[in-house]
């Protein structure tokens, strides 16, 4: 193994945040940087002697400042849960089950007991329980016993499956977001560079006979502006806070489009306004 992987073995795959990275890899990978060995109160005091052991460094103690951390599991009052889904978003290990407006539980085999689930709540409905006697704990001084040991360090190599295999899935979530956006910026990019609009049209047809029609294309220009207007409040109202990926790309063709319109319409009232007359000369 590396000398990360090595370094992220020791540590309790809580994923709890307290040591100021979003999991125990990116600690670890600070430890092998030089980062201090102390900063994670799931690990404790067992926890730094074995980091000191590996890298051969002086014992610290425990920084309290950054909290403690008991062997403890989250609980969701069913009844009060609203399936808002922010707890499964927060939750590092995919430790939470629910869909949106459905009820939510916890798998509590699978939880580490980050308390990452409890800032997000809206309606406070998730409490933290001390671990039953019969739990494996995940969190350093609690083991006793090579048996105990044992069991600990499988539930922690599930943990950091369960914790790599979200990272994985989000990173993938997140360049499939990114494909889709530049896609629909190339789809847009076109039609908007080739085909002109309505009110596109209609400045056309001005240019073509300034001195004709130029009352009629002005009202079809200025319709167009409020129809395009009309058409993004309506979206806009209609649409969720944030809009899914669809609706996003529906609202950046609908801004677009109002703002073509608005372009026309000043070019058309430009062209057409009447130049002010020149005072005769004496």
């Amino acid at each position: 193994m590396s000398l990360i992987q090595r370094i992220d073995a020791l540590l309790p795959q809580t994923q709890c945040g307290k040591c100021g990275h979003p999991g125990c890899k990116p600690y670890a990978e600070g430890i092998a940087q030089g980062e201090a060995i102390n900063k994670c109160p799931p690990g404790g005091h067992e926890t730094i002697a074995a980091l000191a052991r590996l890298l051969d460094v002086p014992v610290l103690q425990l920084d309290l400042a950054r909290g403690s951390a008991p062997s403890q599991v989250a609980f969701i009052r069913e009844a009060e849960c609203i399936g808002c889904t922010k707890c499964i978003q927060a939750c590092p290990v995919d430790a939470i089950m629910g869909a949106a407006k459905l009820m939510h539980t916890v798998i509590v085999q699978e939880c580490t007991g980050c308390d990452l689930c409890l800032a997000p709540c809206p309606v406070d409905c998730i409490d933290l329980l001390p671990l039953s006697a019969t739990s494996v704990s995940l969190t350093g001084d609690s083991a006793e016993g090579h048996g105990q040991r044992a069991a600990r360090d499988v539930r922690r190599n599930r943990a950091r499956q369960r914790y790599e295999a979200r990272t994985a899935r989000l990173h993938r979530q997140d360049q499939q977001r990114q494909a889709e956006r530049q896609a629909r910026l190339q789809r847009t990019a076109v039609p908007v560079a080739t085909q002109p609009g309505p009110a596109q049209a209609a400045l056309e047809r001005i240019r073509a006979k300034p001195k004709t029609g130029g009352d009629a294309a002005l009202k079809q220009a200025r319709a167009q502006v409020a129809m395009s207007r009309a058409q993004l409040l309506k979206s806009l109202k209609a649409f969720g806070h944030p809009p899914i990926a669809e609706q996003a790309a529906q609202l950046v063709q609908l801004q677009r489009g109002l703002e073509e319109a608005e372009y026309a319409l000043a070019q058309l009232q430009s062209q057409t306004a009447v130049p002010a007359q020149e005072p005769p000369t004496p």
